[in-house]
């Protein structure tokens, strides 16, 4: 294992590996971790070759001196990441948005798409980031990977559910309603998507239906059940009213 100096009030110590640099921010307390960091800069890929490795190093430093860490791994940390579960690991620790914002712009959209491969793994990341992070995110991956993403309505519906509403709004026109509407095959998958969604986005998608066109979609009484069992008031009134239907109990659907 190589090894590699640091100086402190003219004294030096080698360190070879993540968790002795960790020990050596830990025992600085904090007074000195620019300093380390700056003196490491050119080995920390070496030193901190694993996300583990990372997050420990992470959970030592400022705010700040993090923001500083992640520009410094710079080209690595995609490979340092591994995949998305170690990002998403990583995000859950991280208390500033400032913090955020640097991973992921660090990370870049080639570096987040190597690690995001799935609608899943897309949520689970989206799940962790917040304030103008997500919308980041997003514009990041490109609304062309979110597509290919998003290759059945309940992607689709992971990815939204992981968004504040007002971006669902966004995202949803982002992508375009004849996409989003090409995934709803059944009374399932329309279900997916109105469950994601908020009410008066809701709207906007059943208004795209007929009454004819709804109950073919819905097809089976089966399938009502679930989709109306899953349903906010306000999107039960409208889609039974839309149908001309008596409506059920209010104890019947999501509340």
């Amino acid at each position: 294992m190589s090894r590699y100096p640091i100086t402190i009030d003219q004294e030096t110590v080698q360190i070879g590996s993540a968790r002795e640099l960790a020990v050596a921010l830990d025992v600085l307390q904090g007074q000195y971790d620019r300093v380390v960091l700056t003196q490491l800069q050119p080995h920390l890929a070496q030193i901190i070759p694993q996300a583990s490795q990372l997050l420990t190093v992470m959970k030592s430093l400022s705010a700040d001196d993090q923001v500083f860490l992640i520009q410094a791994l710079h080209g690595n940390l995609a490979r340092i990441m591994q995949d998305a579960s170690h990002l998403r690991d990583l995000l859950a620790t991280l208390a500033e948005e400032k913090v955020e914002t640097t991973l992921l712009q660090t990370l870049g959209s080639n570096g987040l798409r190597s690690l995001i491969l799935n609608a899943e793994e897309m949520a689970e990341v989206l799940e962790w980031v917040y304030g103008h992070t997500d919308q980041l995110a997003l514009e990041l991956l490109g609304l062309d990977y979110v597509r290919n993403l998003s290759r059945e309505a309940a992607d689709l519906s992971a990815i939204l559910h992981s968004l504040d509403s007002s971006l669902q709004a966004k995202l949803v026109d982002q992508l375009g309603w004849e996409f989003c509407l090409g995934l709803v095959r059944d009374g399932r998958d329309l279900a997916y998507l109105l469950r994601a969604l908020p009410s008066a986005v809701s709207e906007r998608l059943l208004k795209h239906y007929n009454p004819v066109q709804l109950t073919r979609l819905i097809g089976n009484s089966r399938d009502w059940k679930y989709l109306y069992q899953r349903l906010e008031p306000e999107e039960a009134d409208f889609i039974t009213d839309l149908l001309g239907l008596e409506p059920k109990r209010r104890n019947s659907h999501a509340s």
